[in-house]
C-alpha cells in the first residue's frame, strides 16, 4: 500500500474567471479537458497534478455561502522555476506577494493569495534557477508568512 501523488485539489470560488486568470496567466498552469458538468468551473493542469476550479451553486456551503480563504487547509505549496520572472509578473499584475529564503534548504519562496484568499507558496530550488537570478532580497530564513 502506498500513496503516489496528489491527483487534484478542488478550489471553490466566487469568481471562476479571476481564479482561472491567476492560475494560468500568473502561475502558468494550462487548461485541461473537463467533462460536461452542471456547474461552472475548469480543470487546470500542472505536471501530473490538477486544480479543479468549482463555481456557481456547487461552490456553496450548506448555508448558501461560498467560503473565502483556505479554512482548515493552511496553504498550497507548488514547486516552481523562474523566481525573478514570477516576482516581475506579480508586480506587473498588481498582485501582493511576500518572499522568504530557507538558506540551509537551498530554497527561495514566493507567497501570494489567489482570488479566493488561498495562500499559494511557490518553492524555487536555488541551484536550479537561471544564472544571474537575484532571488530573495530579505532573508527571513523560515519565518511563517501571513498576509
Amino acid at each position: 500500500m502506498e500513496l503516489l501523488d496528489i491527483q487534484h485539489v478542488a478550489i471553490r470560488t466566487k469568481d471562476v474567471e479571476a481564479t482561472n486568470h491567476f492560475y494560468t496567466e500568473l502561475l502558468g498552469m494550462k487548461f485541461a479537458d473537463r467533462p460536461p458538468m452542471n456547474f461552472p468551473g475548469s480543470w487546470l493542469q500542472m505536471g501530473s497534478t490538477m486544480i479543479h476550479v468549482v463555481g456557481g451553486d456547487a461552490a456553496r456551503d450548506a448555508d448558501g455561502k461560498i467560503p473565502d480563504g483556505s479554512a482548515a487547509v493552511d496553504h498550497l505549496a507548488l514547486a516552481a522555476r523562474g523566481f525573478d520572472a514570477y516576482k516581475a509578473k506579480f508586480e506587473e499584475e498588481g498582485v501582493a506577494w511576500k518572499e522568504n529564503a530557507l538558506v540551509k534548504a537551498g530554497l527561495w519562496q514566493l507567497f501570494v493569495q489567489d482570488p479566493s484568499g488561498i495562500l499559494v507558496e511557490l518553492n524555487f530550488n536555488v541551484a536550479d534557477e537561471p544564472a544571474g537570478s537575484t532571488g530573495v532580497q530579505n532573508d527571513n530564513d523560515g519565518a511563517v508568512i501571513r498576509f
